[in-house]
């Protein structure tokens, strides 16, 4: 394997090294790392663009670093929802969020790239790149102020309290993320699967495999929406699990003295309730049309098999013929060249040598042919 010196020198290879690394370890990697925010009023709409690091955030909006902890991976991670005296976390995938009863913080996790641009890589943040692609933010930046001008979900009312509309509209973004994300998956196999079933038998092997290959790659991302999927159902159900979690959701009713008591939480219960049933309904769908994918490949790879076992059986029929072919000439081979038989002079000799050549093809064919049918039978 050609090692870096085969573009660069060694030393100015090593020299390159010790640049890029300095300048990674330059990077603040602890509770300083900035995370830039945007701030959205009780209308929703953006009224500071800012950064905070980890250390300003427990410090002002009274969370510890552990609840902080994953809350700024450059990756989706681990789906969470955390209720503290004062605010809620929202963490669903690319969606980041610190809401509290009159306002709510959309954090933009950023990471670093190599450093070097003008030497073939370059060097600062930029945006995730994830598999999501910051769907579900987007859809919550936009849909953010008419949720909580309209207050119009699957939960909750206008009269509802700030904090809960903010988490509805998150609820909302993330499972319409995945319910749209599933619709075009399940739209685009439907057609492949139809399209397999009626080319099965008609086509070329090397045609079908290319639509299994489609399919494969279909089948991959209908198995990462049923996880994500999976895991905001589970996120859903651990809030739905602890009352004490419920009723501190009331934010705004705790800021003006009136906290709920423990069994006080219809309306947050009712909320998640739409959502787990919203994120399960696509859980449910995404492993049934999985399960028709599997019997749909196990029906083209039999019928695969079934061709297979044609071009065996086809080519062991021409073996065999070729075989009684060969014996044949290999018998007027030894016998006519190397032997004085005086039949030349025979008016029947060459007739009789036809005769008897076809005659020891067909006994062989028919004894290669039965024994290939007796066979199959045995097979079957």
């Amino acid at each position: 394997m050609a090692g870096p010196s085969r573009f660069l020198g060694n030393t100015a290879w090593q020299g390159r090294v010790y640049d890029l690394s300095l300048r990674l370890s330059q990077r603040p990697m602890n509770g300083n790392a900035l995370m830039q925010y945007t701030l959205h009023n009780s209308n929703g709409a953006a009224a500071l663009v800012g950064k905070l690091t980890k250390l300003d955030i427990t410090d002002r909006y009274g969370v510890s670093t552990r609840d902080l902890r994953v809350f700024d991976l450059p990756s989706s991670g681990f789906p969470y929802i955390l209720v503290r005296e004062n605010t809620i976390l929202i963490h669903l995938f690319d969606l980041r969020l610190l809401v509290q009863h009159d306002q709510v913080l959309l954090f933009h996790i950023t990471e670093c790239i190599n450093p070097g641009h003008d030497q073939g890589y370059s060097y600062g943040p930029r945006e995730n790149t994830s598999d999501d692609d910051h769907s579900v933010s987007r859809v919550f930046s936009h849909n953010l102020e008419a949720k909580l001008r309209d207050g119009h979900g699957m939960g909750l009312s206008v009269s509802q309290p700030y904090e809960l509309r903010v988490v509805e509209a998150a609820l909302a973004s993330v499972t319409s993320v995945l319910e749209a994300e599933y619709m075009l998956v399940e739209q685009q196999l439907s057609n492949a699967l139809q399209k397999s079933d009626l080319d099965t038998l008609d086509k070329e092997e090397n045609v079908i495999h290319s639509k299994l290959r489609i399919i494969l790659d279909l089948t991959r991302k209908l198995a990462t929406i049923e996880k994500r999927a999976r895991q905001v159902r589970d996120v859903v159900q651990e809030v739905l699990n602890e009352d004490e979690d419920m009723v501190n959701m009331y934010l705004s009713d705790k800021r003006a003295g009136k906290p709920h008591a423990l069994e006080d939480h219809q309306d947050v219960e009712y909320l998640f309730e739409a959502y787990f049933k919203a994120s399960d309904s696509v859980v449910q769908e995404a492993v049934s049309l999985m399960d028709n994918i599997r019997r749909t490949e196990e029906t083209i790879q039999s019928t695969l098999s079934v061709r297979r076992n044609q071009i065996m059986v086809l080519e062991a029929k021409i073996e065999i013929l070729m075989l009684a072919l060969a014996w044949a000439t290999l018998v007027a081979g030894w016998y006519g060249m190397n032997v004085i038989n005086y039949s030349e002079e025979s008016a029947h000799a060459f007739a009789v040598v036809v005769s008897l050549s076809v005659t020891g093809i067909l006994s062989a064919s028919w004894y290669g042919m039965r024994k290939l049918r007796r066979i199959n039978k045995l097979r079957l």
